[in-house]
């Protein structure tokens, strides 16, 4: 029973995190007049969307955590140049940069949730 709770639980994140990076890549190349805005700095915004799409994708892959940081950190800098097609937007390596320590700092809470869960679910049974 557990591990069906355990992968049923990872399905959702693996979901959820697949379809975080597909948003981020379509907000990334809209007009800056669809792009939406939280009212905090962009590059605050960057870092924090990343940091959430790099938890999603270490919780749902919690042993690829390098290849999470460098993907998501190349996902970035092939996406940023798709900018130059959407009106308003202005591509920029700061941008890449703060998208990929965003990424890389999210997969490093996520691995330790992840892990963090992993260590309790396995000293304690579930619930009868």
């Amino acid at each position: 029973m557990m591990d069906f709770r355990v992968n049923h639980i990872r399905l959702v994140f693996r979901i959820a995190a697949w379809l975080s990076i597909l948003t981020v890549v379509l907000v990334t190349v809209v007009p800056i007049g669809w792009r939406p805005s939280s009212g905090l700095a962009p590059n605050i915004e960057r870092f924090g969307v990343m940091a959430a799409v790099g938890a999603l994708f270490a919780a749902a892959y919690p042993r690829r955590f390098w290849l999470i940081v460098l993907t998501l950190s190349l996902t970035s800098a092939m996406v940023e140049p798709l900018q130059y097609i959407a009106a308003g937007r202005h591509p920029g390596l700061r941008d890449v940069e703060f998208k990929s320590l965003g990424a890389a700092l999210g997969a490093t809470v996520g691995y330790a949730a992840a892990s963090a869960a992993a260590a309790i679910s396995s000293r304690w049974p579930p619930a009868p």
